[in-house]
């Protein structure tokens, strides 16, 4: 019965996922469309941008204009990850998923010179599961 009870607590374990995630949640939900509709080069202020997102979590300057940039990753462990470590096979590895968002946006004397968004999707895996 014991033997029961462990296989169905790691099958409950093994259909679910963990998830981790850094960064600048005001980007989190944030797609193309809604940046190019709140963001106009040569018309919207750096005041209008930090409205709409926030404190940026970079601040820099390159070639005398001032830049911010937004990024978001969001990660998703398996479930099966999970199970080995609640089993203790955590040395057989890991395999995660990844979802990455980034706005960067340029300032020309506090208006938007130019910006860009971009999104990625990457996977890492370790140990006997690459």
């Amino acid at each position: 019965m014991k033997i029961i009870r462990i296989a169905a607590a790691i099958a409950i374990i093994a259909s679910t996922s963990a998830c981790t995630s850094t960064g600048d949640a005001s980007i989190k939900h944030t797609t193309l469309m809604e940046v190019n509709q709140n963001i106009h080069d040569g018309v919207t202020t750096a005041s209008q941008v930090h409205q709409i997102y926030g404190k940026p979590g970079q601040k820099g300057y390159e070639n005398g204009y001032e830049f911010w940039v937004y990024s978001f990753t969001a990660g998703r462990e398996d479930g099966l990850s999970i199970a080995q470590d609640v089993v203790g096979l955590g040395m057989l590895g890991e395999r995660t998923n990844n979802k990455s968002k980034t706005l960067t946006i340029v300032f020309n004397n506090g208006v938007v010179l130019n910006h860009s968004f971009s999104t990625s999707n990457f996977s890492s895996s370790s140990g006997i599961r690459q």
